[in-house]
């Protein structure tokens, strides 16, 4: 491994739980702000949320860069905690060289699974949906990429 590589997977590791710390309560208010009430169950019931979210960003107008990225960190941090919720999963930063989520954080080793290989980069993903014409269909994304982790689990076991 390359030196400048260990050094970002260091600090990425290093920084993990201040970025889950920062991610419960930007997720929190998030929701809220999207008018979904009570924001707090997103927590431990993302996937209840899926279908509110779904209508309250569909249309959704980005202005420029910044609400892009707003936008961008929000949504993947949901997608993050759905995915977790949903499989008995956690957040991690993915340490194998030459991977194309080398020291991102990503969510898998997903136990409801029972295979604990398949990972995903909640915040790529998140890249796809914000990008994506209106109307935007995050239910249909979610759904799409639960298929492909299914597949990926049975075809790595």
């Amino acid at each position: 491994m390359k030196p400048e590589d260990s050094e970002l997977l260091e600090k990425r590791k290093d920084g993990l739980n201040e970025f889950y710390e920062g991610l419960i309560p930007t997720l929190v208010e998030f929701v809220g702000v999207m008018g979904i009430q009570p924001a707090h169950e997103v927590l431990k019931n993302a996937e209840m949320f899926a279908s509110y979210l779904d209508s309250a960003l569909q249309n959704m107008a980005i202005a420029d860069h910044d609400d892009r990225t707003w936008l961008m960190l929000r949504v993947g941090q949901f997608i993050g905690e759905y995915f977790v919720q949903k499989y008995s999963g956690c957040w991690y930063v993915n340490d194998i060289e030459n991977s194309r989520y080398f020291a991102r954080y990503v969510v898998g080793k997903f136990a409801s699974l029972n295979n604990m290989t398949p990972m995903l980069d909640p915040f790529q993903i998140a890249e796809v949906f914000v990008d994506s014409p209106v109307p935007r269909k995050l239910e249909g994304l979610l759904n799409e990429v639960d298929v492909e982790l299914i597949q990926m689990s049975h075809a790595e076991k």
